[in-house]
């Protein structure tokens, strides 16, 4: 994964900053929050950055980490009522 969709400052303490954050939501808030990032990162494509190709892809690369984060959390959400 590219630095700077998933950066080391995130990671660099004892548990990553997006684990922080999901372990005090509820499995609906952690939905709409998800669902609120990858909305962030699709509207506002290469606004940041002087509107560049390569600012778009960072912004598309941002809200695809956020929809595979996404897609994951459902599935193991499923998993863990059908368990």
């Amino acid at each position: 994964m590219p630095e700077q969709i998933n950066p080391d400052h995130y990671k660099d303490k004892l548990i990553e900053t997006f684990d922080a954050i999901v372990s005090q939501l509820t499995p609906i808030e952690v939905v709409g929050f998800l669902r609120g990032q990858i909305m962030k990162y699709t509207m506002r494509l290469g606004s940041k950055h002087g509107g560049t190709v390569e600012a778009k892809l960072m912004d598309a690369g941002k809200a695809d980490w956020y929809n595979n984060k996404l897609m994951q959390y459902l599935n193991d959400y499923k998993d863990k009522l059908d368990g």
